[in-house]
């Protein structure tokens, strides 16, 4: 009784509970489970031990509500608890960046962050299909097994199923060896699909056109439609194009081609010091720079990287190029006729900077009176001209050949840029391996700092038990994402003494060694001994001149018919 009297005089009635501390430690434990539920159905995406990771997750979790209840003081106790909870987030987000990098989820938070307040319907897309949405915006259904429409929806589904769930960013429907096959490309390298008769191709063809808002009636002249289609809860935006020949109809799907060339200056693969100098060469305002890549090797999305790093609200920019990409925000984006002559893209120029820009991109030059402006015009503005070569003194050597003159030539150079883009490794499924030293030497790698490298697997992941495990995190492509590696000289004193000297290709070099510089070899089995790619990878992209290599561009690999193409 007495204890009883004791505890009314000391804790007021009503206060025995705080809600305002309750309501804190309820929504961390709501975060917490969460977090651990996302754990859940993530780890096994990345190769990760899933039963490990939730039995010591939860451990935690227990052990961080055990000594909330036992430390004296909430807000002590509180502390603990949030920091015993951001110690296992922490854990975790090391081990995954450890096994397959964390780049993937923050473009996964931005897909979050893009729906919040958006007011779309909620669509569900059948088991197993791909949901075809139409041009106005309404999902189809798919066709009773009775209608007339069912097969075409049906072979639909094989041509687009495979390649949207591979994060393919093209897909063709093209006859090939008597048959019409479906080929697409993910990463800017080519996958065989399933092959169809004359009759199921058309058919396809037909039911996508109808849904994209072509006309279906017109078998022959080039058209093109847009079109939505949701997989795995995913939208993804579609552009079909489609020309006809004598041998038949024939498509071309870009999926999401907006999203192709956007990446930003830090995002494209430059160095550290490459990306130094950049800064320092985009703050200043005035000179020429020659970018250049082949065909299907990153020239696009370099110039527009480039472009991105300048302020486009506060600087007046105009690009030149063929068919443009993208749209890029604050940017005049003029046009330039695929079929124009040379001299029409001299007046195209001269109009261009009758507009005053203090920035000027051109993906195409092949005049020598526009190369001439421009090259004048760089005495105050800047300038980036892109080139389709293969290197910085192959771009260096068709840019003296237009001008014709090595002086006017060099007199507003400053800067060269050479790429090219290759695949990163699946990081949650690639192998290590020791390599040869000998081989090692062969690639100019030093033995005694190289003691591990790595490859694509060429065998299926197993369980414990010997059953197959597909890697989710690459969709049994062993490969997943894109990086570029750059080749880059400053143009300086010595550099212009050299060309208006009439020096050799060795005195360059030898210029570049001084820069500290690095050839594209260089630069680019510096990310094998990083373990982004292999050393296989590199290799096949050093022989990207040929059309073959360059399966992602839009021009590269077109079908026979002349249906319209924009340039890579």
């Amino acid at each position: 009784m007495a204890w009883s009297l004791l505890i009314a005089q000391t804790v007021p009635v009503g206060e025995y509970i705080s809600v305002w501390k309750v309501l804190p430690v309820l929504i961390l434990l709501l975060i917490w489970a969460r977090l651990l539920t996302w754990m859940d159905k993530d780890a096994p995406t990345v190769l990760l031990p899933r039963d490990l990771i939730n039995s010591g997750m939860i451990l935690g979790l227990i052990a961080g509500f055990g000594l909330f209840l036992m430390l004296p003081g909430f807000v002590v106790a509180f502390a603990v608890l949030f920091l015993i909870m951001a110690i296992e987030a922490g854990v975790y987000l090391g081990w995954r960046n450890s096994k397959a990098g964390l780049g993937d989820l923050q473009a996964q938070f931005k897909g979050w962050i893009s729906t919040i307040g958006r007011k779309d319907k909620e669509i569900v897309a059948p088991q197993g299909d791909v949901l075809l949405i139409n041009k106005a915006g309404n999902p189809l259904q798919a066709p009773p097994a009775d209608d007339e429409q069912r097969p075409a929806y049906d072979v639909v589904q094989q041509i687009l199923t495979e390649p949207l769930r591979r994060f393919a960013e093209r897909v063709d429907v093209a006859q090939a060896d008597g048959a019409w096959a479906v080929r697409y490309a993910v990463d800017g390298f080519p996958y065989a699909s399933v092959t169809l008769d004359r009759a199921q191709s058309d058919a396809a063809i037909t039911y996508v056109k109808a849904v994209s808002g072509m006309n279906m009636d017109e078998k022959r002249k080039p058209q093109t439609g847009h079109m939505k289609v949701l997989v795995d809860g995913k939208r993804r935006e579609l552009e079909i194009q489609t020309a006809g020949s004598a041998a038949g109809e024939q498509m071309r799907i870009f999926i999401d081609q907006k999203k192709q060339h956007d990446r930003k200056l830090d995002e494209l693969g430059f160095s550290d010091q490459q990306l130094e100098q950049l800064r320092e060469l985009i703050a200043d305002p005035s000179g020429l720079v020659l970018v250049a890549a082949p065909k299907g090797q990153g020239l696009t999305s370099a110039l527009y990287g480039i472009l991105r790093a300048h302020d486009a609200f506060l600087t007046h920019i105009h690009t030149l190029e063929p068919d443009p990409d993208l749209d890029l925000e604050g940017i005049t984006q003029n046009e330039l006729p695929k079929a124009a002559t040379p001299a029409e893209d001299a007046k195209q120029v001269a109009w261009v900077i009758s507009q005053e820009p203090e920035v000027i991109m051109i993906s195409r030059l092949e005049d020598s009176k526009a190369a001439i402006e421009l090259a004048n015009f760089a005495a105050e503005k800047r300038v980036y001209v892109g080139f389709r070569a293969g290197s910085t003194q192959d771009a260096l050597a068709m840019w003296r050949k237009l001008i014709g003159d090595d002086r006017k030539a060099m007199k507003n150079l400053k800067y060269l840029i050479s790429g090219r883009v290759m695949r990163k490794l699946c990081a949650a499924c690639k192998v290590g391996y020791t390599p040869d030293p000998g081989t090692l030497r062969k690639l100019n790698m030093n033995p005694e700092k190289v003691g591990k490298l790595y490859q694509a697997r060429t065998t299926p992941l197993v369980d414990q038990k010997g059953n197959p495990i597909p890697c989710e995190f690459c969709r049994e492509l062993q490969f997943k994402g894109r990086t570029g590696v750059f080749e880059t000289m400053l143009v300086d004193d010595d550099v212009r003494q050299i060309i208006e000297a009439g020096g050799s290709s060795s005195q360059l070099k030898s210029t570049f060694r001084k820069q500290r510089g690095k050839y594209l070899q260089e630069q680019a089995l510096a990310k094998v001994e990083a373990g982004e790619t292999s050393v296989q990878e590199v290799l096949r992209v050093m022989k990207a001149e040929s059309p073959a290599a360059a399966p992602a561009s839009r021009s590269a690999a077109a079908p026979a018919a002349k249906a319209p193409a924009r340039r890579a």
